[in-house]
């Protein structure tokens, strides 16, 4: 699963860029300061999600267990790292949530485009 690591690595040194570069320009200093955090966790994420599709692809997906595995992953985390950032109560965490929203969407896609395309039949 090289591919779906290096364009994991891809969006999130993207999502960076943007923060770093062009928050200031293109937002107006909107995007929040634990932006940087978020995607760290997301390209965590896609590290746990990496194995899940090397278990499966060497399994010769025999079963959509590992399909289905990777994306409750990411829903089950993604809602446990919320509800950290709620417990902590960080200033402007409505803002914070529809960025954290917004990443996991992409990221969602993304993940759902990998693996649909290695569960179809040749």
């Amino acid at each position: 699963m090289k591919k779906y690591l290096i364009i994991s690595t891809g969006i999130s040194l993207g999502f960076l860029l943007l923060f770093f570069g062009a928050n200031d320009v293109l937002f107006a200093s909107k995007l929040h300061s634990k932006f940087p955090a978020m995607i760290f966790f997301f390209f965590l994420q896609s590290l746990v999600v990496s194995w899940l599709l090397y278990e499966g692809k060497k399994n010769n997906w025999e079963s959509p267990i590992y399909a289905l595995g990777t994306v409750t992953f990411r829903l089950l985390t993604g809602l446990f790292f919320l509800g950290i950032l709620m417990y902590m109560k960080i200033d402007g965490i409505k803002a914070l949530m529809v960025q954290f929203m917004a990443v996991y969407l992409v990221y969602l896609i993304f993940e759902l485009f990998t693996v649909l395309s290695n569960l179809r039949r040749n």
